[in-house]
C-alpha cells in the first residue's frame, strides 16, 4: 500500500467522524469551518525522514576519567553484547550537551529524533546526580520524579533502566526504581511509600492524585519527595491545550508542596516545532516549556539533533546526479561491505536531499 495515500485515508476517515457531531445551519460558520478542516489545521503534513545519523560525543567512560561522571556512573550504563562482553555506552554529541547542562543545575528540553537515546539525557545526569548526593546524605527518600504520557513507558523504561543497574552486579544496587501508575496492588504502594525509591516513574494523573487524595500511603509517597530536585515530563509535546494546562497547573502545585525550590526541570520530545528556522522553533520550544515547568527555559538549553553524514563527504549531489540514471537501472538492493554504501551514488543523493540540508 502508498503509505501516502494511506494517510489519506487515515486524515479523511478521521476527520468525517470527527465532524459527525454536529451539523452547522448558519453558512459563514460552516465555511468558517470548511476553510478550516481544507488547511489542516487539526493534522501535520506528513513528514519523511530517513534513519539520521547522530554525530557521537565522548563515551560514559571517558567522561568518568575526566571527572565529569562518576565512575559507578559510567559501570551502571554499559552495553551488554553477545558473549557476555560489557563495553561503555558512547553517546552522543546531544546526549553529552545534556549532561553538561544538568551539571550546571540548568532545566533544559531534548527535542532529538526517534531512537536519539533521550531518555539517557536524562537518566544518566540524574543517576549520577543522585549518587554524588547519597554519598553526602544517605537517608532514603525519593529525588527525582520521572513522568510518562503512557503507563507502558513508564513500563518499558523501568525495564531498561532495571538491566542497567544489573551492571553493578550483587544483591546491592547503588539506586532504587520504582514506578507509581495505579498498576500496583496495595502491599506494592505501602512497600513504596515505606521504602522511598531514589527514582520514581509515574503519570501525571497518578501524580495528580497522590497530591490530591490525601491517603495513608499517598501521604507518606509525598512527604519522602520533599525537596525534590529533578523533574521529568518525557514526550513534552503531549501536553498541550487543556491538558497542557493541568500539567503546569500540577508542576506549579508539586513544586510549592514539595518545598523543591532549586527543581531542575527536564522534557523530551521528537516534535514540539517544524516552522521557521531553527533559531524560530528553539524560541517556540523555549517558550512553551517555560510556560509548563513554570521556569525559564533558556533557548541555548533547547538541545536539538546535531548530524554527520553516513555517506562519503567528499561526495556532493553535483556529483553523483550524472551516475543515478545507471545505479537505479542496476537495481542494487544491498551492498557488499560499508564503504560500498559510503561512496553508493543513490545513497549519497537519498541522504543529501532527504536526510540532511547541506550546501554542495
Amino acid at each position: 500500500m502508498n503509505v501516502f495515500q494511506f494517510r489519506d485515508q487515515v486524515i479523511d476517515s478521521y476527520a468525517e467522524f470527527s465532524r459527525s457531531f454536529v451539523r452547522f445551519s448558519a453558512g459563514d460558520i460552516a465555511k468558517l469551518v470548511d476553510g478550516e478542516y481544507s488547511k489542516g489545521r487539526y493534522w501535520p503534513e506528513p513528514l519523511v525522514q530517513i534513519n539520521p545519523n547522530y554525530k557521537t560525543g565522548e563515551s560514559v567512560e571517558q567522561l568518568a576519567k575526566d571527572g565529569m561522571l562518576e565512575p559507578l556512573t559510567a559501570q551502571i550504563f554499559q552495553i551488554q553484547k553477545t558473549g557476555g562482553e560489557r563495553i561503555p555506552v558512547r553517546l552522543y554529541k546531544h546526549q553529552q550537551d545534556a549532561i553538561a547542562l544538568a551539571q550546571q543545575g540548568r532545566s533544559y528540553v531534548v527535542t532529538t529524533g526517534t531512537g536519539s537515546g533521550k531518555s539517557l539525557a536524562f537518566f544518566i545526569p540524574i543517576v549520577d546526580q543522585i549518587l554524588k548526593a547519597k554519598a553526602a546524605d544517605p537517608q532514603p527518600r525519593t529525588r527525582a520524579i520521572i513522568i510518562y504520557p503512557m503507563n507502558a513507558l513508564a513500563n518499558s523504561q523501568a525495564e531498561e533502566i532495571g538491566k542497567s543497574l544489573e551492571n553493578i552486579g550483587g544483591s546491592q544496587r547503588p539506586l532504587t526504581i520504582a514506578r507509581y501508575t495505579g498498576q500496583e496492588s496495595p502491599a506494592e504502594r505501602d512497600a513504596l511509600a515505606g521504602q522511598p525509591p531514589d527514582i520514581l516513574l509515574t503519570n501525571f494523573m497518578m501524580l495528580e492524585l497522590i497530591l490530591t487524595r490525601f491517603e495513608e500511603v499517598d501521604c507518606r509517597v509525598v512527604e519522602n519527595c520533599m525537596g525534590l530536585e529533578f523533574l521529568v515530563l518525557d514526550e513534552l509535546h503531549t501536553y498541550r491545550g487543556r491538558q497542557g494546562a493541568d500539567v503546569a497547573m500540577l508542576v506549579r502545585r508539586l513544586r510549592q508542596r514539595l518545598q523543591a525550590g532549586r527543581l531542575l526541570c527536564i522534557g523530551t520530545s521528537a516534535t514540539m516545532s517544524s516552522t521557521g528556522t531553527p533559531e524560530d522553533q528553539k524560541k517556540t520550544v523555549s517558550d512553551v516549556a517555560s510556560k509548563i515547568f513554570g521556569t525559564p527555559v533558556a533557548e541555548t538549553d533547547v538541545i536539538d539533533e546535531t548530524l554527520h553524514r553516513a555517506t562519503n563527504p567528499s561526495l556532493g549531489l553535483k556529483a553523483v546526479k550524472p551516475l543515478l540514471k545507471a545505479r537505479l537501472e542496476q537495481k542494487i538492493e544491498s551492498w557488499t561491505d560499508l564503504e560500498s554504501f559510503r561512496n553508493d551514488p543513490l545513497a549519497v543523493w537519498t541522504e543529501l536531499t532527504l536526510g540532511l540540508d547541506l550546501e554542495n
